[in-house]
């Protein structure tokens, strides 16, 4: 044996020799944590079952059309992978069809309150195994369950998607933390197949969870465990550079959704300046005084000055309990921490909104049941009032805005109310009116949102479609001309235009628009269709029998071209 070797063999012992033996206690696991408390789970599950019971029966609104009752897709499985490749929200919403169909809304809201009872078990998991401290954990997750902050994510089917989010994320981070304290890989393969369960499900807002873990270690002050699992970094390493690697086309494809249209600006960037102060207000606003919940938030009423005083504050807060005590310390930071990639510079998402802070709503909770149990070891009768005062008027919150989620009106009559500056808003409740026949308020809808945003063109063009039913073809004109004067590339406004033109006798004009308009779209055979009338109408006979002939060779069974074929060719003119 060489004597390297043998050098070797007698540090392995002297080393093993000194070790001192592991005297820590393992945290305790998933299953005795909620053998524990599954009495107050079980409670806890028909407390929110009782909250969200108004919620249940609650229509289709806003997006939801598109993903479930509009969606052809909605029942094919393989085409809905294809579309949305490993995305649990597109499966969830295929389950439910293939089950129940989508004749009624109520089986979606009950997947959703399902997935949220699933997320209040693993509140209750993570914050036992970070703080140990079961009155502790109860109280937060209590809190979380009424906050009424949640409403948008619980009580709308389009809002699901951060409910599984929070459960995926809760998961990978609770397996990564057992990695840590039990230093088994299994645990850590767990945690990278959440986070990739997450990630395919949304970008980037599951890089959060390496966010929560660094808090967790901050908080622990344990940043020596790390130097133990060295041999893993590159695993880790390789995981998030090939999820950057499959975020980044997606990224980019939801920054052109945030920044385009009306919405479009000179950067794809945020101000952070004004950026960051403003939402960092408006969150703990709606944290601490959820009164003014809204789908959009619009309204940033505060003065600058006051923002940044708002947030100034919090950071001293920050530095202030990370020296004083990290429990507040962490329920402070992982507010923000949770929510980080939803406000990002940037633009991969609205500046505000109630459901990116589903998860990070958990921090203050937590916040607010550590105030209540350190009042609690002083007076147990003002804590046990304090927290029933603000669990009633948190249910009683959550009650008024499932009603306001119950219909679409009722959703974008809330939404006017609560953010009067928002076109989104106004133009929303025109196309209800609409679709409620109320043709008037439809008009008045679309006027407000054109008040607010005079270079919306799709309210000009939606208005232009009330003044048309309406019989108004002056005031229609009007409005479409405008739509296209805004937005030339509003090619849909060239169809109603050209339709018009047909109306007032004039093929002429009727031309112009048509040509417009297939410059966008081949594919509509109804505007080659009245192409071909226009043709005919101007006299251009040959070319517009050609054209006719040319649409029966792709659809030769469309009675109304064959008949206008065969009137051309008996030589008679067509009129309106």
């Amino acid at each position: 044996m060489s004597q390297k070797r043998l050098r070797k063999i007698k540090k392995e012992k002297i080393e093993t020799r000194n070790k001192k033996p592991d005297t820590r206690i393992l945290l305790p696991g998933v299953v005795e944590i909620i053998r524990n408390n599954w009495v107050f789970l079980l409670l806890t599950c028909l407390v929110s079952l009782v909250l969200y019971a108004n919620a249940l029966n609650g229509a289709f609104v806003s997006d939801d059309y598109a993903t479930v009752p509009n969606n052809p897709l909605i029942g094919d499985f393989w085409a809905t992978m294809k579309s949305f490749p490993g995305n649990s929200m597109a499966l969830s919403n295929y389950i439910v069809f293939k089950f129940f169909g989508h004749s009624s809304p109520v089986p979606y809201h009950i997947t959703s309150l399902l997935i949220y009872m699933l997320v209040l078990v693993l509140a209750l998991v993570f914050m036992e195994i970070v703080f140990k401290n079961r009155l502790l954990s109860r109280t937060a997750v209590l809190i979380f369950a009424f906050h009424p902050i949640h409403v948008e994510a619980v009580s709308w089917n389009a809002g699901r998607i951060y409910l599984i989010l929070s459960a995926y994320m809760l998961l990978s981070v609770i397996n990564l933390i057992y990695f840590l304290d039990r230093d088994k890989p299994k645990y850590l393969l767990y945690g990278m197949l959440f986070f990739l369960l997450a990630l395919l499900t949304d970008r980037p807002r599951p890089f959060a969870i390496f966010l929560i873990i660094i808090l967790y270690l901050t908080s622990q002050q344990n940043w020596d465990i790390l130097k133990k699992y060295k041999k893993y970094y590159w695993l880790v390493l390789v995981s998030l550079l090939i999820s950057v690697l499959i975020s980044l086309p997606l990224i980019n494809s939801r920054i052109g959704a945030v920044n385009s249209g009306i919405n479009a600006s000179g950067s794809i960037f945020y101000n952070p300046i004004l950026q960051y102060p403003v939402s960092v207000t408006k969150y703990l606003q709606l944290l601490w005084a959820p009164l003014n919940l809204t789908l959009y938030h619009t309204m940033y009423v505060l003065p600058t000055w006051l923002n940044w005083l708002i947030t100034l504050n919090y950071l001293a807060l920050l530095v202030y309990f990370y020296i004083k005590d990290k429990r507040y310390f962490f329920a402070l930071a992982f507010i923000f921490v949770a929510t980080a990639p939803s406000m990002a510079p940037i633009k991969v998402s609205w500046l505000v909104a109630e459901r990116y802070m589903f998860l990070g709503s958990l921090g203050f909770c937590l916040f607010s049941a550590l105030i209540l149990t350190d009042l609690w070891k002083k007076s147990k009768f003002l804590s046990s009032l304090l927290l029933i005062l603000l669990l009633a008027f948190y249910g009683w919150r959550v009650y008024q805005r499932n009603i306001d989620w119950s219909t679409n009106h009722n959703l974008w009559v809330n939404t006017c109310q609560v953010s009067p500056n928002s076109h989104n808003a106004w133009n929303n409740i025109g196309d209800d009116y609409d679709k409620l026949g109320q043709l008037e308020n439809a008009i008045k809808g679309f006027t407000q949102s054109v008040l607010t945003r005079p270079n919306y063109a799709d309210a000009y063009h939606n208005r232009g479609n009330i003044f048309y039913k309406m019989k108004r073809l002056d005031l229609a004109k009007e409005s479409y001309e405008t739509a296209v004067r805004i937005n030339p590339n509003l090619y849909q406004t060239y169809l109603a235009l050209a339709q018009i033109a047909f109306e007032s006798r004039n093929p002429k004009l009727a031309k112009e628009n048509l040509e417009k308009y297939i410059r966008f779209d081949q594919s509509n055979i109804q505007a080659y269709y009245s192409y071909a009338l226009a043709q005919a109408q101007l006299g251009e006979i040959e070319e517009a029998k050609k054209l006719l002939k040319e649409i029966l060779t792709v659809y030769p069974n469309l009675v109304p071209v064959k008949e206008s074929l065969k009137v051309l060719e008996n030589g008679i003119s067509l009129t309106n």
